[in-house]
């Protein structure tokens, strides 16, 4: 490589921003009680009832509930939610340290989305299911050509997610013998996110930990990525207009050795983002499907 291009790149790692102004930190929640579905905001083990069903154009209301008395969903209503962009193989490693000029995106679907302690499924044909936990970005501005020095100023709020991938398909490699790379990725309920959607955090420098059946198998921080969170918004809002609710799932972290990655059934996975929560879901059998 050039010495030029080196420099262009060292100077790009120097501009991403270490730490967000200080502000004050909001925590959204989705939740049902009986069979009412409102949005709220998180205070301690409270509650507090919001009015509306637009995540961005919400009131506050008087009404409050104990956190043990109502049923958390995925933050954002998943009927709102237009894109849901991922980006594979973005943390630091020994072979990728610096940033890529073609981050790899990828895109699940609304409707690959979850909540807290709902199902994931798993189809009989699946033989490599792995987790991946991870800091989910939620857009708040319609945006395109983002700079990257202002990209963070459209980023609404953060939550943790977990992007489930069946590794064998996505590389497409078997052909028609097997799904393809959409369904790799896209399959319903392989999109968990939660438990709130928290505005107002710095989320650059987070720890990170996924747990499976309570052991430890993902730790990292949210500074290990290899493209940061507002190099890869303004990335992609170069080829694609973002609009509000649209989230991208920026990379997983780092495995432990040793690690189990393929799922069964009846395996618990946590993904713990200090700041943010516990993301709790087990996996289950896919009813019907191919036998």
């Amino acid at each position: 490589m050039h010495p030029s291009k080196l420099l262009l790149v060292g100077i790009a790692v120097l501009a991403w921003p270490t730490s967000l102004p200080a502000q004050s930190v909001t925590r959204y929640v989705r939740f049902a009680v009986g069979d009412a579905v409102s949005y709220g905001v998180l205070e301690n083990q409270t509650v507090r009832q919001m009015a509306g069903d637009d995540l961005f154009a919400l009131t506050r209301t008087d009404r409050t509930y104990s956190l043990a008395d109502v049923q958390l969903l995925a933050p954002i209503d998943p009927d709102r939610v237009q894109k849901v962009l991922g980006v594979a193989i973005n943390t630091r490693r020994p072979s990728r340290m610096q940033p890529i000029p073609h981050p790899r995106f990828f895109a699940k679907l609304p409707t690959s989305l979850g909540g807290p302690d709902d199902p994931v499924e798993l189809p009989p044909e699946a033989g490599n299911l792995n987790y991946e936990g991870e800091l989910v970005l939620v857009v708040g501005r319609e945006g395109r050509h983002i700079p990257e020095a202002r990209a963070l100023e459209y980023v609404f709020g953060v939550t943790a997610g977990n992007d489930f991938s069946e590794n064998t398909w996505y590389g497409e490699r078997n052909g028609v013998d097997e799904p393809t790379r959409l369904i790799s990725k896209g399959t319903d309920s392989w999109g968990p996110i939660g438990p709130a959607i928290v505005t107002g955090l710095d989320f650059l420098d987070l720890p990170v930990e996924t747990r499976l059946n309570g052991e430890v198998v993902q730790r990292g921080r949210t500074s290990d990525l290899v493209n940061g969170a507002a190099n890869l918004l303004s990335y992609v809002s170069r080829y694609v207009t973002l609009k509000p609710g649209d989230l991208i799932f920026t990379g997983t972290v780092a495995r432990v050795e040793g690690a189990r990655v393929i799922m069964r059934a009846g395996d618990v996975l946590e993904v713990e983002i200090e700041g943010i929560g516990v993301l709790r879901n087990e996996v289950v059998g896919m009813e019907g499907g191919v036998q």
